[in-house]
């Protein structure tokens, strides 16, 4: 979730709403989730190539744990790219450096 909160960048209702980014679903946030993009097969078949890239957004429990599932979620909740080189230059579950002052 630290991850999201420094880089996702939800809209203001989304952020008022407070609960899981999975439309329809209002139980609350528990923690981040992974997810990839999903590329539609008609945008294959027209030559589109799509962005199947993964994701770290704010999710309950019981929507987190429906792996390959096909989730429906809030556009204004403001997706958080796993790459490092685009976010924070961390690789994932590596640890933030202490900082001295």
């Amino acid at each position: 979730m630290s991850h999201w909160r420094c880089y996702g960048k939800p809209s203001e209702a989304f952020t008022h709403r407070q609960s899981c980014a999975v439309v329809m679903c209002r139980n609350p946030i528990e923690e981040g989730g992974r997810v990839q993009k999903e590329v539609l097969e008609g945008m294959k078949a027209l030559g589109m190539v799509g962005d199947a890239s993964w994701y770290i957004l704010p999710l309950c429990r019981e929507c987190n744990r429906k792996q390959g599932a096909t989730l429906t979620v809030d556009d204004g909740c403001g997706l958080a790219s796993v790459r490092a080189e685009e976010t924070c230059g961390l690789r994932l579950g590596e640890a933030e450096p202490s900082r001295s002052a």
